[in-house]
């Protein structure tokens, strides 16, 4: 099994098995204004103060003043598929996506540059997975003689962190990031694909790689982080993988769901937490991870993103149009519609209450029943 394919549908879900001659390319060319942007396919939405701004394939990134009504074209200098955007203040943001590109904008979205791409992340893994190993060789002969199973299990991920870094040395670009949060200006992560976790404590002047302090022995995908309460974040990935820090992002645990699909999503509210992935599958728990209660829902349509609405409430979205809101409070705890049409990958609920919905066919705005409302595209000077 190809271990991004999802149905067969989200790009984000799926990467080569290697780097092919035209990806570098796509990694030195700029991005091209057209009103088509509109209309392609954003995989993630996020605000800066009051404007909005979407980020999807080709290097597109749109950005909004009015609420999602009219969209700018921002100037990016990559054309690859661009799958997160967070903005931890209203002009600083940071934007990643495939072959390990992450850019950084200090202007709210308007304009971008390349902080880091795949021909640098081989060096900064290489360097990150010989420090880990002579770390934990120098651990293993202190206490030599011991049958330590922690010690020994880390003596293998670190040399398969090794050899990872060694290949990625050796093929320049060939995996994405799929998530990024800061927690300021200054502190933030990236994740991604075979557990790729960067970290910059100095706003992405330099990123390295934390990926040591994540137990991931198997090397899984990471999809999705986000903070809960506090110094609490969560973060999700393949085969039913979640972490969870204490002390905002510096260690990490596992936490058992007792399931074993992939969470495409983390989101919470007010110290509340859920998370959602494939055939509908959605967990919440009220006590910062502790414990989680499966919400059944009518849907088996893998939902692929969404956010809380209150620390009880919360919208997801997925395959097939699929949006699902879930009310713990209520008699009835979800409501589901599906078009049958166009995926989403996740989806913005503005001040205004109007919901704007990206995927497949770009960028949709409806209002509180769910109804169209128009939205346009602003040529450079308009």
């Amino acid at each position: 099994m190809h271990r991004f394919a999802l149905a067969g549908l989200f790009c984000l879900l799926s990467v080569a098995a290697g780097a092919s001659a035209q990806l570098p390319d796509l990694l030195e060319l700029p991005a091209q204004s057209n009103a088509s942007a509109l209309n392609k396919l954003i995989l993630d939405i996020a605000s800066a103060g009051d404007r909005l701004v979407a980020v999807g394939e080709y290097g597109n990134i749109l950005y909004s003043d009015d609420q999602g009504i009219s969209w700018r074209q921002a100037q990016v200098p990559v054309q690859v598929m661009l799958t997160a955007v967070h903005f931890p203040s209203a002009n600083q943001g940071w934007a990643v996506g495939h072959d390990a590109v992450i850019l950084y904008s200090e202007d709210a979205g308007a304009t971008w540059r390349k902080q880091l791409d795949g021909w640098q992340t081989g060096d900064i893994l290489l360097e990150g997975a010989r420090d880990w190993l002579a770390q934990v060789e120098e651990q293993l002969e202190t206490q030599q003689g011991s049958d330590d199973e922690a010690l020994l299990l880390q003596l293998d991920a670190a040399e398969m962190a090794l050899d990872e870094a060694e290949r990625e040395v050796e093929v320049g670009p060939n995996r994405p990031f799929l998530d990024v949060w800061f927690a300021d200006e200054q502190h933030g992560f990236a994740i991604g694909a075979f557990n790729y976790f960067f970290v910059t404590d100095n706003g992405g002047k330099t990123w390295r790689d934390g990926s040591a302090r994540i137990p991931n022995p198997e090397v899984l995908h990471l999809y999705s982080l986000h903070p809960i309460a506090g110094q609490t974040l969560l973060m999700a990935g393949e085969f039913g993988l979640l972490l969870r820090s204490r002390d905002g992002g510096i260690s990490w645990e596992s936490l058992e769901l007792g399931y074993e699909g992939s969470l495409f999503n983390v989101t919470g509210e007010d110290g509340g937490a859920w998370v959602a992935g494939l055939r509908g599958n959605v967990f919440y728990s009220a006590d910062g991870g502790d414990s989680w209660q499966h919400v059944e829902l009518d849907t088996e349509a893998s939902l692929l993103g969404g956010c809380a609405l209150s620390r009880e409430r919360a919208v997801f979205v997925g395959l097939g149009g699929a949006v699902v809101e879930v009310d713990l409070t209520a008699q009835v705890k979800g409501k589901v519609s599906q078009s049958g049409q166009a995926s989403f990958a996740t989806l913005k609920v503005t001040s205004q209450g109007t919901a704007l919905l990206v995927g497949e066919a770009g960028i949709m705005r409806r209002d509180a029943e769910g109804a169209a409302l128009p939205i346009r595209y602003l040529e450079l000077g308009d």
